[in-house]
């Protein structure tokens, strides 16, 4: 069990942001219930994994979780089975709303998704050719994995295997990446419905 001092933490970043992340869950679904049920998501989480954060810099707590909580709405969309199409529509309303933070700034959005891409293109690289391949294919180009069967002259199961490796591994990129309220982009890259 927690101690009280963890509890109050907790309790006091609730109520300090709880109102935040629901104008921002709201905005992002317009629909009371499901942005009610996000937020209380994303502190479940939190309190689940309230020993990160202690360690999450107090400057950073908002970052941290509204990190938390796009996850969360990203995986509602999907759990929804919206399209790709619709991702992309919320990643640049994603984008808009780093856009509009004031203690995040364009040009340091703008840095910090230009390292997001290299480090992510350098996860990549570090793939055998076929498996970055067939997940770009998959993950960019939206080509299924019967078509790459096809394409490439292997099986489907061959394909499958080869490309949730390949997101293995970026996941666990993701995990290491350090915290920023751009996380969710790359999360967004990973996501495949």
């Amino acid at each position: 069990m927690e101690s009280i001092s963890s509890e109050q933490h907790f309790r006091d970043i609730y109520n300090q942001y709880w109102e935040a992340l629901y104008k921002i869950a709201n905005k992002k679904t317009n629909a009371h219930e499901d942005a009610l049920d996000i937020v209380q998501d994303t502190f479940t989480y939190v309190w689940d994994n309230v020993h990160i954060l202690r360690q999450v810099e107090t400057g950073k707590v908002r970052a941290y979780l509204i990190t938390c909580l796009y996850y969360r709405i990203f995986s509602f969309f999907k759990a929804k089975g919206l399209r790709n199409k619709h991702l992309q529509f919320f990643q640049v309303q994603t984008e808009h709303h780093f856009e509009q933070t004031a203690s995040y700034g364009t040009a340091e959005a703008d840095e910090e998704l230009t390292a997001i891409n290299l480090a992510i293109m350098s996860e990549l690289d570090k793939m055998p050719e076929r498996m970055k391949e067939l997940f770009l294919q998959n993950h960019l180009y939206d080509k299924s994995i019967h078509e790459l069967a096809c394409e490439y002259r292997i099986s489907d199961k061959t394909v499958s295997n080869q490309i949730s490796i390949a997101r293995k591994r970026l996941k666990g990129f993701a995990r290491s990446y350090p915290t920023t309220e751009l996380v969710p982009l790359i999360i967004l890259f990973l996501t495949k419905n």
